[in-house]
């Protein structure tokens, strides 16, 4: 009887200890739960059935708010609260049916592999609470922010959760774009614009498609971007790219909260082609029915990714740029030039046949435009250029040449290649050979005056000069020399403008003659167009010559006795005349006695051209001499008839 008295006290015992666990909810390993018909069982013979996630005691019952193990591979949320648990013994061979619910379907795709409880009671309520999936609910399905503290973390995740999903679910657009990588202009332009009314501009395509600033280059700007329902940028999705027309190109990038671009560059003229596609959230949930047992709840599981594509391509062609220099800025006649020129927008390995033009004009060339006398001296060519540095061949510059020289390059534009014509008068192009002009110049000697006539050749036509004439004295005669010497007598400077033969011609002003000689050195001062120029000193042509003067003899006096002339020697013979006058008052007397001043009247003036003589010459003084001796004689005879008629 006391062994069956205790027996009966370890029974009562047990049943106690059960009883007061099932009350307590210790868990589908350790209680019972509610009867059936009030809520959701834990089942004890099953414990793996549940994934992370939280219980619920509702009035109605007990239900679980997290995931199931229903199928091995993937996590199942129940749709009917209230219902037995799904067990996978339940749905051998189930067949899935699919139900639109976007956002739905984003959660359980991002979130259905969590190990967090409150995530796991999160994602079952969207569930539970989704309008667009069939319910048989028997518990009320609630928001975790209504079921109490023990929720509070899954309520978080609830709200977190579902704002992402109305911003990030699908259906979803993979946008992606090629725009080609403009080149800028550059501040010294090469080639023609488009807009230039220049003679040798080229003309673009009529469309009416804007003009698109710079000038595209061998690169393109690939740029992706995935966009949710709502609009959204969806980032850190994988995209996968396959490209054509390129040379190492991405193979993957991921998407971001901003549209990522990359660089892409073509390998070739032609068509440049990428294709993007990417794995991105279901639209759709996957909904299974229980192929055995009663009362058993649906499930949803999360459906398979859905892809997305989108296809860009961009046709390319060479957009080549040439850069120039002449090989000499400053060459010579009868000498030759080169174009040392840069090739650049080509394609990888395209080449190009460039064509050189050497123009020459005689007036200042205008960058980007062709003077109206702009004459092609030659042309040629260079062939299969590709991009880099190169130097064309040889064009002789003219022996006769005077002025401005330049290069012009094009390239013929094809399907691969964009049409290249260099502008006129690019500066670094261009050469320049000066006008070298001389002067013949003559000295000329007038009396005791001097002046230069010179005469210029060879000067730009139209052009100014400057001239100057420098006249240097020297006292022996100058022998030819480029370094002047002497005295300087005169500096004369005269602003010119030469004829449409670059011709010219001035006289300086005269200039007073010293004895000795004056040679004259002329300088033409150089310009921007005409070489400077100066003449050697002591040039015969330019020297004059002035010898000295001979001293004149003085006036004679008038003689009481002229002196006999030669010619007539018998004349000394009559000395007693002027002793024997007695009568020297006597009227006759006086015009023979004035007879000696005939020498006085004024010789004819000296011939135009000859300096003026001074002084007595010879023959006047026989002359003089003549009439004097003769007037003496008559005035004897006079006297000595006299005394006879006396006597």
């Amino acid at each position: 009887m006391t062994t069956l008295r205790f027996a009966s006290l370890r029974t009562a015992l047990l049943l106690t200890v059960l009883t007061i666990a099932s009350l307590i909810g210790l868990g589908p390993a350790m209680a019972a739960g509610p009867p059936v018909g009030l809520g959701e069982v834990p089942v004890h013979t099953a414990p793996n059935a549940y994934g992370p996630g939280i219980w619920h005691h509702a009035k109605q019952g007990k239900t679980w708010y997290g995931s199931y193990r229903t199928f091995p591979d993937t996590s199942a949320y129940c749709i009917d609260a209230g219902k037995k648990s799904p067990l996978p013994k339940n749905f051998k061979n189930a067949k899935a049916d699919t139900v639109t619910s976007a956002r739905t379907a984003w959660a359980l795709h991002e979130y259905a592999g969590s190990t967090s409880k409150d995530v796991q009671a999160a994602l079952s309520a969207m569930a539970r609470l989704d309008k667009a999936l069939p319910h048989d609910h028997k518990v009320p399905p609630q928001k975790p922010a209504d079921l109490g503290k023990k929720f509070s973390g899954a309520a978080k995740k609830h709200s977190t959760i579902l704002a992402e999903a109305k911003k990030l679910a699908g259906p979803y657009t993979l946008d992606i774009s090629l725009e080609p990588v403009m080149r800028m202009p550059v501040l010294e332009p090469y080639a023609a614009p488009e807009s230039a009314s220049s003679p040798d501009s080229w003309a673009s395509d009529k469309t009416d498609k804007p003009k698109v600033l710079g000038t595209p280059t061998d690169e393109a700007t690939l740029t992706v971007s995935l966009l949710s329902a709502s609009g959204a940028q969806v980032p850190d999705v994988p995209v996968t790219l396959k490209s054509t027309g390129t040379t190492k190109a991405p193979t993957t990038l991921t998407t971001g909260k901003e549209p990522v671009a990359m660089t892409l560059q073509a390998s070739a003229p032609g068509i440049l082609s990428v294709t993007a596609s990417a794995k991105v959230a279901p639209q759709t949930v996957r909904v299974f029915e229980p192929t055995s047992g009663t009362r058993v709840q649906r499930v949803i599981t999360p459906d398979t990714p859905d892809s997305v594509t989108d296809k860009a391509s961009l046709e390319l062609s060479s957009q080549p740029k040439v850069t120039t220099e002449i090989s000499d800025q400053t060459p010579t006649p009868g000498e030759t030039v080169t174009d040392e020129f840069t090739v650049s927008g080509l394609i990888g390995d395209h080449a190009v046949t460039v064509e050189h033009t050497l123009w020459q004009t005689a007036t200042a060339p205008r960058q980007g435009i062709k003077n109206d006398d702009a004459r092609e001296i030659g042309s040629v060519t260079s062939k299969n250029v590709g991009n880099g540095t190169h130097t064309s061949d040889e064009v002789t510059v003219p022996e006769d040449f005077r002025g401005w020289l330049y290069f012009t390059e094009t390239i013929a534009g094809d399907k691969a290649t964009k049409e290249w014509k260099g502008i006129h008068g690019q500066p670094r192009e261009t050469g320049f050979v000066p006008w070298t002009p001389t002067a013949d110049t003559e000295a000329v000697l007038e009396g005791t005056s001097t002046h230069d006539e010179v005469a210029v050749t060879g000067l730009r036509p139209g052009s100014e000069a400057v001239l100057t004439i420098t006249a240097y004295h020297v006292e022996t005669e100058p022998k030819q020399s480029e370094e002047p010497d002497g005295t300087e007598l005169s500096v004369q400077d005269f602003t010119v403008n030469a004829d449409e033969k670059g011709r010219v011609e001035i006289d300086t002003e005269p200039i007073d003659m010293p004895v000795g000689w004056v040679t004259y050195v002329t300088t033409i001062e150089g310009s921007d167009v005409n070489k400077a120029w100066t003449s050697d000193w002591g040039v015969p042509a330019e020297t004059v010559h002035r010898l000295p003067e001979e001293r004149p003899s003085s006036p004679p006096e008038e003689p009481s006795t002229p002196p006999s002339p030669p010619e007539q020697p018998e004349q000394p013979e009559q000395p007693e005349a002027p002793e024997t006058p007695e009568k020297p008052e006597s009227p006759p007397a006086e015009p023979v006695a004035e007879t000696p001043v005939a020498p006085e009247t004024p010789a004819a003036p000296a011939p135009s051209g000859e300096l003026p003589r001074t002084g007595t010459t010879g023959n006047g003084m026989l002359i003089g001499l003549g009439i004097v001796l003769l007037g003496l004689g008559s005035t004897i005879l006079l006297i000595s008839g006299s005394r006879r008629d006396k006597e």
